[in-house]
Parts: C-alpha cells; structure tokens; sequence
C-alpha cells in the first residue's frame, strides 16, 4: 500500500521534472542555435545579452553611486 503510494509519487515527479526540462530546451532554443558544433546567440539571445550587459553595468553604477551618496 505505501510502497504503490511512494511509487505514484515518484511518477509524478519524474513527469513533472520531464516536463520542466522540456520547456528550458524548448527556451534555450529560442535563444541558442547549434551550427557546425558551436553554439551560437540567435537574434532574441544577442539583445538578450546586451540587455544583461546592460542592466548590471546600470546595477554597478547605483551601487557605486549610492555608497559615494552616503561618505
């Protein structure tokens, strides 16, 4: 009884888990496409990462200023 319970359990949760790696493949391919073995950005993945690049550069510049504003 407990053994089918705990087997039930572990089901859900190999499909849950399937599932969820399902979904980031199908997103990292929306970002990164293989082409002759090297990975590469795709348009969406390129501004993704300025986008990054960008937003902690910004992050550091507040930081920085806000430690100058309270000396």
């Amino acid at each position: 009884m407990i053994g089918a319970i705990f087997d039930t359990i572990k089901s859900a949760i190999t499909s849950f888990t399937s599932a969820l790696g399902d979904v980031f493949s199908g997103l990292e391919s929306m970002f990164f496409t293989t082409t002759s073995g090297a990975t590469v950005p795709t348009m969406l993945g390129t501004l993704l990462l300025i986008a990054a690049g960008v937003g902690i550069v910004y992050w550091a510049f507040r930081l920085i200023k806000s430690l100058v504003a309270r000396a």
